[in-house]
């Protein structure tokens, strides 16, 4: 059975007071929930089969962060809770390490109530002192330019305060619309207090502490993850559908980095989930009794960044013209399919405050090239477009992605051309390094994962952020992000919605912020994407109780295993 991609309208967020296993109800950050995978086709396994035992195997590309404050994934999300949780289908925020929580009318305080009982895989009790170091230390993580998921988060954070053993009073000094369903993610993952003693480095080799239901058990770096439940987890989030520790007993997680292996070896009975199937494979795989989870990601769909050192990419008619040069229906209809389809903004539909701004993302070759003509740019003898003798020509840097999204750019390449622009795909494996970083490269692929929109676009498109969001080192732009805007405002537009307590005025901001970035070609998007990286896995008909988390992570803790 597969998760279905019936997109919902997301609302705008709301707030409002909640108390016991109260809510608030916030904007939906996600598509229909994910299935189970089934025992035979059609044939959903509940929970009064639940077995408990057995071992779980997992072929997973490599996985070199574990910390979900640095990097979201399947680990990091098993082995740390979060304050809250928020329900993928609606945005309701849920119980979890808090049991209650309450918000002022002015949206300034939150007061958190914590479970009683907690205890960090060490022993230690999980207190009120301790959410109040993991606050403060997001504060600071910002600042040693760690906190990159958040940035923008605790630009108001006046602090908080353990006013009792389990509860905890957070201060802002402006309304902070994305904080709890920000909160809710693994970007905000509480630790033990000890380990804000380590360096990121070693808390990227997992060397921290949570209170998750499962815990590390051993790392090799580029060979794989084991992971152990924890016999006396008792303290699931109101999104799980098992209470108590989780059923399996063991994970076993082996990086194996080609799409083809991981398929062949779950066919093959080897393993019990794969990690990101090719779309074929995928269909084919489903076709064959095996489960499908996956969810649209919420926060900025794939896209093409633009490096505006460029002279060439700093003219708004050659951005616009490389735009309109893409087709992206055709990339959808031949590549990319129904899971991942064509970007109508620059947030995904799943994302508190998307709005459709798809009039501005229309294919139009004609347009394409009389925005070239009118620039300057001239048709050379090879069909490459030529001004003042620089050919128009972009290196675009692909690190780290599926097949699918290969084959995307290949056929990208191909549509661009027949406006005079060439496009060479360059493979950076292992991150922003070389060629992007150093301001030598002009475009790269890039999607961001968000638990709100609110965040996702104040996090890159203000003047203040703008240069730090490019990831390009000691890049200077030579002037402000308003002044590469046909209108200007857009920084005031993403800067007052950050705060705006009034839904509904937050969501014109949004939508009038977003129009400009993809009407100026800011961010060129492409295709809305599911998360390939750890949500969306082909399981194996003995595999079931399969979920996603609110930023479309496979939650291990519901996950049990019939006999088969």
């Amino acid at each position: 059975m597969t998760t279905s991609l019936t997109s919902l309208t997301p609302r705008t967020l709301t707030r409002r007071q909640a108390g016991g296993l109260g809510a608030a109800v916030l904007g939906a950050l996600g598509l229909a929930a994910c299935s189970s995978s089934t025992a035979a086709p059609g044939a959903e396994a509940s929970e009064a089969d639940r077995v408990d035992g057995g071992e779980l195997t997992i072929y997973h590309a490599n996985i070199t962060v574990l910390d979900p404050r640095q990097n979201h994934g399947i680990v990091g999300r098993a082995l740390a809770d979060s304050l809250v949780d928020a329900d993928p289908d609606t945005g309701e925020i849920l119980p979890w390490l808090a049991s209650a929580w309450e918000v002022d009318e002015d949206g300034l305080t939150y007061t958190f109530t914590l479970r009683e009982g907690i205890t960090f895989s060490d022993g230690t009790a999980l207190d009120a002192a301790a959410v109040k170091t993991n606050l403060d230390q997001s504060a600071q993580q910002v600042e040693d330019g760690e906190g990159w998921y958040y940035q923008g988060l605790f630009d108001d954070y006046v602090g908080a305060e353990a006013t009792d053993e389990l509860e905890l009073v957070v201060t802002f000094s402006r309304p902070n619309p994305s904080f709890l369903p920000t909160l809710a993610t693994g970007q905000l993952a509480i630790l033990a207090p000890s380990s804000f003693d380590l360096s990121y480095e070693q808390r990227d080799n997992g060397e921290f502490i949570g209170s998750g239901s499962f815990v590390l058990e051993s790392y090799t770096p580029n060979e794989g993850i084991v992971l152990a439940r924890r016999e006396d987890y008792a303290w699931p989030s109101g999104a799980a559908t098992h209470e108590g520790a989780p059923s399996i007993e063991r994970v076993t997680i082996s990086f194996v980095d080609e799409q083809s292996v991981r398929e062949s070896a779950l066919q093959a009975g080897e393993t019990d989930l794969a990690q990101n199937p090719t779309t074929q494979v995928a269909d084919q795989l489903e076709a064959e009794g095996n489960g499908l989870i996956f969810r649209a990601q919420s926060g900025i769909p794939y896209s093409l960044v633009l490096n505006l050192t460029d002279p060439a990419l700093q003219d708004i008619a050659v951005r616009r013209a490389l735009s309109r040069a893409i087709d992206r229906q055709a990339i959808f209809e031949g590549v990319t399919g129904a899971r991942q389809p064509a970007s109508t903004s620059v947030l995904t539909p799943s994302t508190t405050g998307y709005a459709d701004v798809s009039e501005h993302l229309v294919h139009d070759l004609d347009e394409a090239n009389r925005l070239l003509d009118e620039a300057g740019w001239t048709t050379g003898d090879d069909g490459i477009r030529v001004k003042d003798g620089r050919r128009l020509t972009f290196e675009l840097i692909l690190w780290w992605e599926p097949q699918e999204v290969s084959d995307a750019l290949q056929l990208l390449k191909e549509q661009v051309a027949g406006a005079g622009i060439e496009i060479t795909v360059r493979e950076d494996i292992g991150g922003a390094g070389g060629s992007w970083r150093d301001g030598k490269s002009q475009l790269h692929l890039n999607s961001a994962t968000r638990a709100a929109g609110e965040l996702a676009l104040y996090s890159q498109y203000t003047n203040d952020n703008f240069e730090s969001a490019s990831l390009i080192e000691g890049v200077d732009f030579g002037r402000p992000l308003d002044d590469f805007t046909e209108s200007g405002g857009l920084s005031d537009l993403v800067t007052a919605q950050i705060t705006e307590p009034d839904e509904e005025v937050r969501a014109q901001l949004l939508a009038e912020a977003q129009e400009i970035i993809v009407r100026d070609a800011l961010r060129i998007p492409l295709f809305d994407n599911i998360n390939s990286e750890s949500g969306f896995f082909a399981s194996a008909p003995t595999v079931h109780g399969l979920r996603s988390s609110t930023l479309s992570e496979l939650v291990l803790h519901d996950i049990w295993k019939d006999e088969g």
